[in-house]
């Protein structure tokens, strides 16, 4: 039996099937260019494939979203059907549509209630709506009344044919305004770290997903925080393809954590507020 040691906060739903589909359609909004500009576009998977190679790196469960994104989206049924093929191990997200709000609303209520997923998932950038957008409000309501955490892209938009919305001072006016609402900020906030840690150190609420970019390059208030006052707020992940599974957690044994630390961030807090066992 493999000997599993963290949980993975963001997985793409980079299945051989999206790869054909969602992820090359419709022209001018290609992921396909993304992934292909960072050299990502071969790592594409079967449930099989993708349940080795967390296997190998000793990653035990994964969350994966249904992703949302204006012109394109992954279906929230492949998503279920993608983590059908183990349960306990793969949870799907429902990704938010603030284009359509009522439709939106409706579609994230099925998603948690019917078809199980454990939390809710927003690319603000692609949808080119800002996080404090007005019409993701009755969104982040839903979220309260279902209990789920929202997974949120905070930072710099990558494509070039998006403009950035994602600031995390955004966050903090969604986070007063929802109090309740528990808002897990993905990507680190790239390049505005040190606005992230002092918007999540203010907030209850607010916490800090550690993807995307490798431990190596994470910054110094990045670190200072998930030692200190954030050790129960930070969360990793790779967002893969994103990240290598196995080289993101030799790059984590790297950092020189605390024994403690370091399973707060690769697995309790995560289980904690996704409530998984």
């Amino acid at each position: 039996m493999p000997t599993y040691i963290a949980d993975d906060l963001s997985v793409l739903p980079f299945t051989h099937e999206v790869k054909a589909g969602p992820y090359v359609a419709p022209a001018g909004e290609k992921v396909e260019d993304s992934l292909t500009k960072l050299g990502l576009w071969d790592r594409s998977f079967s449930a099989a494939q993708l349940l080795e190679w967390m296997d190998a790196a000793g990653i035990e469960k994964a969350l994966i979203p249904a992703q949302v994104a204006g012109t394109w989206e992954v279906a929230y049924e492949t998503v279920a059907d993608l983590c059908a093929e183990a349960p306990h191990r793969l949870y799907g997200m429902a990704g938010l549509d603030p284009l359509d709000i009522m439709s939106g609303v409706r579609k994230l209520e099925r998603g948690v209630r019917e078809l199980g997923f454990v939390g809710a998932h927003s690319y603000p950038h692609w949808l080119q709506t800002p996080i404090d957008d007005r019409a993701f409000y009755p969104l982040y309501a839903k979220c309260v009344e279902l209990d789920v955490p929202l997974q949120v892209q905070v930072g710099l938009a990558f494509q070039h044919t998006r403009t950035t919305v994602g600031f995390p001072v955004a966050i903090d006016t969604v986070a007063v305004d929802f109090p309740e609402l528990k808002l897990v900020c993905i990507h680190l906030g790239y390049p505005w770290e040190r606005e992230l840690v002092a918007v999540a150190w203010k907030n209850a609420n607010v916490y800090i997903g550690c993807d995307t970019h490798p431990p190596k390059t994470w910054a110094p208030e990045i670190l200072d925080f998930l030692q200190g006052d954030g050790r129960e707020k930070c969360m990793f992940g790779t967002n893969y393809p994103c990240l290598d599974f196995t080289e993101a957690l030799t790059q984590i044994d790297a950092l020189g954590l605390d024994g403690e630390t370091k399973e707060l961030l690769l697995s309790k807090n995560l289980r904690r507020l996704y409530r998984l066992t």
